[in-house]
């Protein structure tokens, strides 16, 4: 897989996911935090808050790599890898909050997206 088709993949599901958490956010947000966190109003705000900016990141990666402006490209996908990375940190010192089974596909799901945007970032 080239790395600019990891990036347009990765980026779509990231504006899927977020608009997922802006439109959804007590079901999307309960594979992160569990459906009791998730339901509550308070932690709505910050996960509509959180998918705007997955929205934001996906956008513009998808924007300047159909642009083929591999500089800004590369600049959007790092920014996401950088969110990711702070996203697996964050899960880490919530661990003993968290549902085992969200932890893990937390742990998973955001180092992965670090791990490949951080790769594709740089081989663009």
């Amino acid at each position: 897989m080239s790395p600019k088709t990891a990036a347009t993949g990765f980026a779509v599901s990231r504006v899927v996911f977020g608009l997922g958490l802006v439109l959804a956010p007590g079901r999307a947000g309960a594979s992160w935090i569990g459906r009791k966190a998730a339901a509550r109003p308070q932690t709505q705000v910050f996960a509509r808050a959180l998918g705007a900016r997955d929205v934001v990141f996906g956008v513009g990666a998808l924007r300047a790599l159909r642009r083929d402006e591999r500089e800004v490209a590369r600049l959007w996908v790092m920014g996401a890898a950088a969110a990711d990375g702070t996203d697996v940190l964050a899960a880490l010192a919530a661990r003993r909050h968290l549902p085992n089974t969200l932890l893990a596909f937390v742990l998973v799901a955001a180092t992965a997206y670090t791990a490949v945007n951080a790769w594709s970032a740089k081989a663009l």
